[in-house]
């Protein structure tokens, strides 16, 4: 597909830029929007096209999926049952999105593992649609312009770097959700035994 994508004229090169990046905004998992970015890197170093103009086009893309896959997720919640719907409108996950809402949207753009539930869930949950157009727009922003730039400075080896790291953090980040998950288990279990304690007969 590299290949491929070499071959194209700058202008198709930067409509698949937009297609794939689109697609990955959404929340579609395994889309490989950094093919064509690879691709517009090679094209940008033959004086092809600008870095600007790599970076307008797949933030563009980028954007315009985020926003898409919230409005989806939106429109779909109402055709679920009743419980998911009191899910997605609890207050516990209301509080989740008001504090760290803005700061999981500009992540999740970067970090496909979060994309796809956190556009899902903003959609979904009713967060603000105002917040949400800024934050995505951030989050695109950084995601694209960080590595576009990247990879035109360094090329492919930039992106074995970053997954190596991935590989490294991915044990400690799964050993802090773990110990979040048992620490809110917890907290629950001593809330419903104080309760318990509270409402005993004297």
């Amino acid at each position: 597909m590299t290949a491929w994508l070499d071959s194209l004229s700058p202008l198709l090169l930067h409509l698949s830029s937009f297609a794939m990046m689109f697609l990955e905004g959404m929340g579609i998992p395994g889309i490989p929007g950094v093919l064509p970015m690879l691709a517009l890197a090679e094209s940008i170093h033959g004086h092809h096209t600008t870095l600007l103009e790599a970076i307008l086009w797949g933030l563009a893309g980028n954007w315009a999926g985020s926003l898409v896959g919230y409005r989806l997720a939106a429109s779909a919640l109402r055709r679920l049952p009743a419980n998911w719907q009191r899910i997605a409108h609890s207050p516990r996950t209301a509080r989740l999105m008001r504090r760290w809402g803005g700061l999981l949207v500009i992540v999740s753009r970067t970090f496909g593992s979060l994309r796809t539930p956190v556009t899902l869930y903003a959609g979904a949950s009713g967060y603000p649609w105002r917040r949400y157009l800024g934050f995505s727009l951030l989050g695109a922003l950084l995601h694209v312009g960080v590595w576009q730039t990247l990879l035109y400075r360094f090329g492919p080896s930039i992106l074995q770097a970053f997954e190596r790291l991935q590989g490294r953090l991915l044990p400690y980040i799964a050993g802090l959700l773990l110990m979040g998950v048992l620490w809110l288990v917890l907290r629950r279990k001593r809330r419903g035994h104080g309760a318990d304690e509270d409402s005993s007969p004297v």
